[in-house]
């Protein structure tokens, strides 16, 4: 019993490498600050007074906003924008990540209509993990720069929460794919049949073969088996190169056909790298280097 529970409790306890986590820190708050920059420094389009708004998330924030002083909203929008930057660069993170965090979700309450998207509902999940637990900036940050020379092994608590709040975002969709119908219904010929403009990018509009009834079920397929397969062999060791190539396939065949967002790549995408052990980050990091040289 000792020894089972070691195991199911190993990926949470301990330290580990730290590059990942860091590598992830970049990824996230740069697709986080792109995700809310425009609202954010086109103050008066998307937060002044009069402006169209819609309400998603706190229903206290939405009403209390706008009866605040102007001035002191866009200095918090201005802060917010500040955060997202100093927590990508690893300066003061924890403080940059609860800055950013509460701010974001702030002004997503005050008007959603901007920033709305599916893929925010976990980052608000990765942002409270970040401001409890820490972590990210042992490495590739400013923090570790002026702290130490040497950067100090990674909690893997941080990492391991982040990265089974992702899997479990992913297989869950599928989950919700096969419930409603897939791919019995081919929903993808729907969705890559859509016209110019709206969702699809340009390329696949145009594109008169990626309309068809078989590609489209093909396609339906595919995204059920690396959303349902992949999340549990990220997980097992002599699966996970195979599956993570397949993962991160996907994911850029997404950003390729569709009109996401930024921060569903960098959040989904590089989730995934936190999967990788010690010793496989350290084989690739002695491949890159070698092949550099």
């Amino acid at each position: 019993m000792q020894s089972w529970l070691n195991r199911l409790f190993g990926p949470f306890e301990g330290t580990r490498e730290p590059l990942m986590p860091a590598l992830f820190r970049i990824a996230f708050f740069v697709g986080l600050g792109l995700h809310f920059a425009p609202s954010l420094l086109q103050f008066d389009e998307s937060y002044s007074p009069g402006v169209v708004r819609t309400e998603e998330w706190s229903h206290w924030l939405y009403v209390a906003l706008s009866r605040l002083p102007h001035g002191l909203v866009r200095a918090a929008a201005v802060a917010t924008t500040l955060a997202c930057a100093t927590a990508a660069l690893g300066l003061a993170t924890r403080a940059s990540v609860i800055v950013a965090g509460l701010g974001c979700y702030t002004f997503a309450s005050f008007n959603g209509l901007p920033v709305q998207t599916l893929a925010i509902v976990n980052a608000w999940a990765i942002l409270l993990v970040w401001m409890v637990c820490g972590g990210g900036s042992a490495a590739l940050s400013l923090d570790a720069l002026i702290g130490r020379k040497n950067a100090p092994a990674e909690s893997k608590l941080f990492s391991s929460l982040v990265l089974f709040q992702v899997l479990l975002a992913v297989f869950f969709s599928g989950i919700e794919k096969l419930v409603a119908g897939w791919p019995a219904t081919n929903e993808m010929r729907v969705v890559l049949s859509y016209p110019k403009g709206f969702l699809v990018r340009d390329w696949v509009a145009r594109a008169g073969w990626l309309h068809s009834e078989g590609v489209g079920r093909a396609f339906s397929w595919l995204t059920l088996f690396v959303e349902l397969g992949t999340p549990p062999l990220l997980l097992v060791r002599k699966t996970r190169l195979y599956a993570l190539v397949a993962y991160q396939l996907f994911f850029l065949g997404i950003i390729a056909m569709l009109e996401v967002p930024p921060l569903f790549y960098c959040m989904f995408a590089f989730g995934a790298l936190l999967a990788l052990d010690d010793r496989q980050v350290a084989t690739i990091t002695r491949y890159t280097v070698r092949s550099e040289q």
